[in-house]
């Protein structure tokens, strides 16, 4: 990938293998989170099971991703979110008030047939942009 990009890890996002994908790149003052999940290294959800609780966990992915990059989740400018209960949208957007408030980021919903693994419920990716 060159210069172009950096790389960013966390310590509480299990990275995937090589080859695969990277969690978090930036390039200049952007920032690109991978689809994070509710899932450990082997794809099954840990603690709270619920749709809320899945999405405060990948929330909290999506911000130690960001943190480790230089930037907050005041710096999401946009979320993708998929979930394989739609109906169970009010649990997710709940959970999304615990990380923020004013001008939420711009955000699409799409209920799909599954993820990665059978109990995982949400997937989110995310943009942001550090504030100069």
């Amino acid at each position: 990938m060159g210069t172009r990009f950096r790389r960013v890890v966390a310590a509480a996002v299990p990275e995937p293998p090589p080859g695969l994908f990277s969690n978090c790149l930036v390039a200049g003052d952007t920032i690109y989170v991978s689809g994070q999940h509710a899932g450990g290294a082997g794809g099954a959800p840990a603690g709270d099971r619920s749709m809320a609780g899945q999405t405060r966990t990948t929330l909290a992915k999506i911000q130690a991703l960001l943190e480790a990059a230089g930037a907050t989740m005041d710096d999401v400018v946009k979320l993708t979110v998929y979930t394989t209960d739609i109906a169970q949208r009010g649990a997710i957007s709940e959970a999304r008030r615990a990380f923020f408030a004013g001008d939420f980021p711009c955000s699409t919903l799409v209920e799909i047939k599954g993820l990665v693994h059978p109990d995982l419920l949400v997937e989110i990716e995310a943009v942001a942009v550090r504030r100069g």
